[in-house]
């Protein structure tokens, strides 16, 4: 491994540190149930694909809160279980992709929302507070992290 290979594993193991112990924080002192694994996930793409399309703020938020809408509707009709669970992660690309706004973490966000059947207010806290924390932290690391821009674009 040379030099250049090591610095960026480095930068992201330290960027995914980063975005995930920020997660935990906000989870610890506010309560807010953030540090679930779809938005563990997220933190892990931004750290490691800074620059990717389905890293980039709006594929974050609308991924995620597109995903969850779908997942809230379905899970409403046909109650929670593993079936709405992979019947709504399934059906959460179609809005991702009208929106050109790709994450795929957001599929595991409209599982969750499947599997568990959360009050509406889940769309709020915690699908759009984690998106933003996520991308707030994302945004320091990409000022603070030597070879790590993010976002590379917020349209």
């Amino acid at each position: 491994m040379n030099g250049v290979q090591l610095k960026s594993v480095l930068t992201a193991t330290v960027a995914a540190l980063a975005g995930l112990l920020l997660l935990a924080a906000v989870t610890s002192f506010t309560g807010l149930a953030l540090f679930a694994l779809p938005f563990a996930a997220t933190a892990g793409i931004v750290a490691l694909a800074p620059s990717a399309p389905f890293a980039q703020p709006r594929s974050i938020v609308l991924g995620h809160v597109s995903a969850t809408v779908v997942a809230l509707v379905l899970t409403a009709l046909a109650g929670p279980s593993v079936w709405t669970a992979a019947v709504a992660a399934a059906l959460s690309t179609a809005p991702m992709m009208l929106l050109r706004a790709p994450h795929p973490p957001a599929g595991a966000t409209a599982a969750l929302v499947g599997l568990t059947a959360p009050a509406p207010l889940f769309l709020l806290s915690p699908v759009v507070t984690a998106s933003a924390v996520v991308i707030a932290g994302g945004v320091v690391l990409g000022r603070i992290l030597p070879g790590h821009r993010y976002p590379a674009s917020w349209r």
